[in-house]
């Protein structure tokens, strides 16, 4: 007799399949294919303002222009009490597109744009001076927290040039030190505190300003070093700190070295920005201007050629217009500039894919708020091209029945 049948068995339910989580490069480039050129310049520039309110000028920066960030400080006002500039910070990032960068020169010792609210900081020479990572280390994360209390998510800090003119004007106070490793040593330590307390840091003043005999706030340095020695000491803290895979953002400074550049500034040379610290040294992090309106860059060149070239030169994030009026003459200039050629769209989209990814990466976007920027946005062009399809036929019926297979294509795209 034929033995019994087998049974096959049957699942009782069907495994589930976790979707892969989108990383924060796949968000940033699904936002930038929502983004108009405006908005992509408008995402390149840090701007200043003026007072303690979220008043007109600064509202149509924010929301018309959709700036990148801001940056707060002191002299202009825009931090008289703590109450205040949390407030403000609020009031901004309530009206922001894109969540900003709101940023500052918290560095302790004589540079400190919220002294009034936060009292006296440690300066960077009593950190070096202690020759104790861990000092400087604490004095980052203490930074780090102070901030985020206020709203403020980045700091134009650690200063990692090395002190090798004693006389340097721009510079008292502000190093580390002298030699390379101590500058290097101590600006990993404050960097990872201001890392791991969610802040993001900025090593500055690429390539070195630590030989300087001029300011560049008042005037262009010229610094006839050597390349053997630039290598050796002022490029050293960035070969090392770029290497380890820590360092977010560098800042270019405003100084005219003929072994670098006979002709232009380092922040608006491609030989500085692009070939040196983004080819030679490797760097994948956001590359920032120093502010466009010192003396340095300003008493040569007007705003919008700085911006310009700035960006031509590989420069991703603008530091510098004031106000409302040398923010629209600033992205005036760059709109012109792409729209001529003069600067390659692929050029603006991997500078803005690299500020996404930055404030992706940093939570100042959420992944929720950048997937509803997308699909707000893919909403409307879906929208879009179904009134524009609509609009041929003069039938109800045709419009409908074209307008559903329109949106359900766009919603798998």
């Amino acid at each position: 007799m034929p033995g019994p049948t087998a049974t096959a068995s049957i699942p009782t339910a069907i495994p589930t399949v976790q979707p892969t989580p989108m990383t924060d490069s796949a968000i940033a480039q699904a936002m930038l294919r929502t983004m108009s050129l405006d908005q992509k310049l408008g995402q390149m520039v840090i701007v200043e303002f003026y007072g303690p309110t979220f008043n007109a000028d600064l509202m149509q920066m924010i929301q018309a222009s959709q700036v990148g960030g801001v940056l707060i400080e002191n002299k202009n006002g825009n931090a008289p009490t703590r109450n205040q500039l949390v407030a403000l910070n609020r009031s901004m990032q309530s009206q922001a597109h894109i969540p900003l960068f709101i940023s500052t020169d918290f560095e302790g010792g004589v540079v400190n744009e919220l002294r009034r609210i936060t009292g006296e900081r440690i300066s960077e020479s009593a950190i070096g001076a202690s020759r104790d990572p861990q000092v400087a280390y604490n004095a980052g994360h203490s930074a780090a927290t102070a901030l985020t209390a206020l709203g403020l998510n980045m700091n134009f800090m650690p200063i990692v040039d090395v002190l090798t003119n004693q006389n340097n004007p721009g510079l008292p106070m502000r190093t580390f030190g002298s030699t390379p490793a101590l500058v290097t040593d101590m600006g990993r330590a404050y960097l990872k505190g201001l890392t791991d307390g969610g802040v993001i840091g900025c090593l500055k003043h690429f390539p070195g300003l630590g030989s300087a005999n001029l300011d560049p706030h008042r005037s262009l340095p010229y610094m006839n070093r050597s390349l053997a020695t630039l290598n050796a000491v002022d490029l050293a803290p960035y070969r090392t700190l770029i290497a380890e895979g820590i360092v977010p953002m560098v800042m270019v400074t405003h100084i005219l070295n003929p072994q670098l550049d006979p002709k232009l500034p380092t922040s608006l040379s491609p030989n500085v920005v692009t070939k040196l610290l983004r080819d030679q040294l490797n760097f994948k992090g956001v590359i920032i201007s120093d502010t466009l309106w010192m003396g340095g860059i300003s008493n040569t060149y007007n705003l919008s050629q700085a911006a310009v070239l700035a960006v031509k030169a590989g420069t991703d994030l603008l530091l510098g217009p004031r106000g409302l009026h040398e923010t629209q003459t600033m992205l005036t200039g760059l709109r012109q500039a792409v729209q001529s050629g003069e600067i390659s769209l692929d050029h603006v989209n991997a500078s803005v894919q690299r500020i996404l990814e930055l404030k992706l990466r940093y939570k100042i976007i959420s992944h929720t708020t950048a997937l509803q920027l997308i699909g707000n946005a893919n909403t409307s062009s879906r929208e879009r091209r179904a009134r524009d399809v609509g609009a041929r036929f003069t039938s109800p019926c045709i419009r409908y029945a074209i307008m559903i297979p329109l949106g359900l294509h766009g919603l798998v795209n």
